[in-house]
């Protein structure tokens, strides 16, 4: 008689070997993005901080529901080649077209946001040029790794991390070594990207049929949930950066690269983060009974609930070592940092939460959450000082309070209409 079930000892061992790798992984984009911190002035520092806030929208918006089509299509067809590159160059062709017009909106609001801190026309035409050199890769990148995620394939998952941090480190080195600016340090991230991109589309030809035709019936769906979607996508897009598009609009380019500086120490929750794309994600969407579904939800966030306790512990014990991995320049933020953790871990459990619902497509009165948010929201900025890094993150902290309370609603409604359709 073992002391594991089978089942159990499956789990440790496939977790164990994931997460071994993405240790270095995150180690990785752990060292890149604090040598950055430490590495470019703050003025440099800021419009880097713009830049990455700038090329996630256009990526939040060039979604807008397709992944969440494609995990709901995808744990149904992902065994069959032919089906599953239907969808996938289904989901590519849906996303170029919404990549399109959210490059059309948000590069100027990001071009007006660089001249507002102080950045050149020059400076600002080259910034916007390898962000979106950037852009391109990560949106065929993010639908291509839903290939590897369903056939479990976690050790081409762990090459493709480990592609991107080593080459990203490399390009980062030899930019140190000639002009390290932010520039370079954008660029050194989309090349990197494309690297990754390149070796991707090599490997998913013994997985799925490449040259597979458009499937309208996939294109329907997707285009539903876009439909269904829309008002919330473009809505968090916002609400996902909002404290750099407020703090760029109301405070000095010090406080956007303070506010961008604490919210590196936030990334080693991306392990977990990590862990759950990849690994409990897929799982989660091929899973069919009810019960067990339930229990794997509750697994899921005890799991982000126990690790952001202990974050937020370290924090509030040891701010001053922290800070000092950030350098003097922001030694002071002591009670930012606690706030910043809190933030980060209330908003990592509330993505949890969102990406369990929306791979089962059970978002049906998510757009509840924009009212709510908004009313939220008008009371927070009357009454809080939003020019500041702290006003800043006490706004994102206690406008997360509505989306909590949506994705609660979603997931019983979801329990609840799965266990009836399995009856």
């Amino acid at each position: 008689m073992t002391l594991f079930s089978p089942k159990l000892l499956y789990w440790i061992k496939i977790l164990s070997k994931y997460i071994s790798v993405q240790l270095i992984v995150q180690a990785l984009g752990f060292i890149n993005g604090i040598f950055l911190v430490r590495t470019l002035d703050q003025k440099e520092y800021a419009y880097y901080t713009i830049a990455i806030t700038m090329q996630t929208t256009m990526l939040l918006l060039a979604d807008m529901g397709v992944g969440v089509g494609i995990s709901a299509i995808g744990g149904k067809v992902w065994q069959d080649k032919y089906r599953f590159g239907q969808l996938i160059n289904t989901a590519l062709q849906l996303r170029t077209y919404l990549a399109g017009g959210s490059i059309i909106v948000i590069t100027p609001i990001m071009v007006w946001m660089l001249m507002k801190n102080g950045a050149s026309p020059i400076n600002t035409g080259l910034i916007v040029i390898v962000v979106l050199v950037g852009l391109h890769f990560q949106l065929t990148t993010i639908v291509l790794n839903v290939i590897p995620q369903l056939h479990s394939q976690i050790s081409r998952l762990q090459k493709l991390d480990l592609l991107f941090g080593v080459s990203r480190v490399i390009l980062l080195g030899i930019a140190y070594l000639i002009y390290l600016n932010t520039v370079m340090a954008i660029a050194a991230a989309s090349i990197a990207t494309g690297l990754q991109r390149y070796l991707l589309g090599y490997w998913i030809a013994d997985s799925v049929d490449t040259k597979a035709s458009i499937n309208q019936e996939d294109r329907k769906f997707l285009l539903a949930q876009v439909i269904k979607l829309a008002p919330n996508g473009i809505f968090f897009c916002l609400q996902n950066q909002i404290s750099i598009w407020l703090i760029s609009l109301f405070g000095s380019t010090k406080d956007v690269a303070e506010a961008g500086a604490l919210g590196r120490i936030g990334i080693i929750f991306l392990l977990i983060s990590s862990v759950m794309g990849n690994i409990i994600i897929p799982s989660f969407i091929r899973c069919q009974s009810a019960k067990m579904l339930q229990r794997r939800y509750f697994q899921i966030l005890g799991c982000f609930l126990i690790f952001g306790i202990m974050l937020i512990a370290i924090t509030a014990l040891f701010p001053r070592q922290l800070l000092w991995i950030l350098g003097n320049k922001y030694s002071h933020l002591q009670n930012e940092l606690l706030l910043m953790m809190i933030y980060t871990v209330f908003s990592s459990i509330i993505g949890a939460m969102w990406s369990l619902n929306a791979a089962k497509a059970w978002v049906q009165y998510a757009w509840v959450e924009i009212p709510m948010r908004i009313i939220t929201q008008i009371i927070l900025l009357i009454t809080l000082d939003v020019s500041s890094v702290k006003g800043v993150l006490l706004f994102s902290i206690l406008s997360s309070i509505p989306p909590f309370l949506v994705n609660t609603l979603l997931t019983y409604r979801g329990f609840r209409t799965f266990e009836q359709s399995t009856v």
